[in-house]
């Protein structure tokens, strides 16, 4: 009897943590897309940097700043996590160091952004490659903190119901986005530096929720060392190799992801093209991001049921399918007379394919690999897609250099091999030992 009693006060006590834990990954997941939407990638700072230099090439380096950011750091946060017990330090101390900088940013706008914007756009290059490089190092951890804290029948779902809220929430702060760009009580650069200084307060308070999740030490790692272990690159990057070379899985979904990921460049593009098309479009900048979310939010609604109930790879196909639809979308825009819908039209579809993209892949990673690995599976998908680092310089120029629509529709027919591709990947994944490890 005693036995029983304990065992169902250790399965109440169980339930509480992971209701505990679930409920600090959700606010992370909302508080951090409502702060995102004040410093979107995709809108918000492509509509700065054009506003303020009117230069195309621009947008595409600090689209590729982005990229090489979040995927060059992803090795070594696995080698952290490899040698030590728990990701949660990892997470934490990342998501501060990548955050700061737009407060630091929000001062140099307002302080310089009329006067000295070279001053400002190295701070501006500044701020993304250090938001993004924690956002490369959190692309590890909090993947695989959700790994171990969130039951693996649920995951899909909680997936689902983060985005979905986490849209809610962008959806809202779209609103202030543009309220905040169209108040006459402040100059143009005040007004986008209060856009970036809110962003920053939302994105710490993301940071506090973290702080809620209560997360066991990972056993294999626990049991070979009391302390904190030395991180070793040099082994994770053989431990990659290894799994690449082993799992052919593991090398198809990176080949998706990677053609899948080469069209999306021109995602940046997207409101450049709609301020040069449509006349009031510069103040229609946080409708573009109400957009998104919308299309996130459907992206939770679909994506969330489809991997609990048919399995990641679905969902890895709607994204795929969805991607060649926005691109055809803001094809179409520029070329009609009726150009406002199908932008609109593009930046839901945007919305759809970002909302489900990341954590589509990031499940189908998660099933396929076993706990003691994923940060190695994680981070080789991460690292590999530093490859397509130049797409954005490339698709800046030629954004520049041909019809915007040229782009745009070769980008299309990409994203159809992409989608074909996705068809290709494999159903019921069931988490296996790859040899190497």
């Amino acid at each position: 009897m005693a036995n029983d009693a304990s065992a169902v006060g250790s399965d109440a006590t169980e339930r509480r943590t992971t209701r505990t834990n679930v409920l600090a990954l959700v606010g992370d997941f909302v508080f951090f897309s409502i702060g995102f939407a004040f410093y979107d990638p995709l809108v918000v700072v492509p509509a700065f940097a054009n506003e303020f230099t009117g230069s195309a090439l621009l947008v595409g380096l600090l689209s590729t700043l982005r990229v090489l950011m979040i995927t060059v750091p992803q090795i070594w946060a696995a080698s952290v996590l490899e040698a030590r017990p728990r990701a949660k330090p990892l997470l934490i101390a990342s998501s501060i160091g990548g955050r700061v900088p737009i407060l630091l940013l929000s001062i140099a706008v307002l302080l310089w952004a009329d006067t000295q914007m070279e001053l400002v756009t190295l701070v501006l290059a500044l701020a993304v490659m250090l938001f993004f490089t924690s956002e490369g190092l959190n692309g590890v951890s909090w993947p695989a903190l959700v790994g171990k804290v969130v039951p693996e029948g649920f995951r899909g779902r909680f997936f689902g119901l983060g985005q979905l809220l986490a849209s809610f929430g962008s959806l809202t702060a779209g609103f202030f986005v543009n309220r905040i760009l169209d108040l006459q009580s402040l100059g143009r650069s005040g007004r986008w530096s209060l856009l970036f200084f809110v962003g920053f307060v939302w994105l710490m308070i993301s940071v506090l929720s973290m702080v809620f999740i209560r997360e066991k030490p990972t056993p294999h790692v626990s049991e070979a060392r009391k302390g904190p272990g030395k991180p070793d690159i040099r082994e994770s990057l053989r431990k990659a190799w290894i799994y690449l070379r082993e799992d052919r899985w593991l090398r198809r979904v990176i080949l998706v992801q990677l053609v899948i990921s080469t069209p999306a460049a021109t995602f940046a593009f997207f409101v450049v093209r709609a301020r040069q098309t449509i006349p009031d479009a510069a103040t229609m900048i946080g409708t573009f991001v109400m957009l998104q979310s919308v299309g996130s939010a459907a992206a939770a609604l679909i994506g969330g049921t489809l991997i609990d109930r048919v399995g990641s790879w679905a969902t890895i196909r709607v994204a795929a399918a969805v991607e060649v639809l926005a691109l055809a979308a803001v094809t179409l825009g520029g070329v009609t007379a009726a150009a406002l819908p199908f932008y609109f039209a593009a930046f839901f579809l945007m919305g759809f394919v970002n909302g489900a993209s990341w954590w589509s892949f990031s499940a189908y990673l998660l099933d396929l690999a076993p706990e003691a690995k994923r940060p190695i599976y994680l981070a080789t998908n991460g690292i590999l897609a530093s490859v397509t680092a130049l797409n954005p310089v490339i698709a800046g120029a030629l954004f520049e250099a041909l019809q915007p629509e040229i782009l745009f529709g070769g980008a299309s027919l990409l994203a159809v091999a992409g989608f074909a591709l996705a068809w290709t990947l494999r159903h019921g994944i069931a988490s296996k030992t790859v040899a190497g490890g």
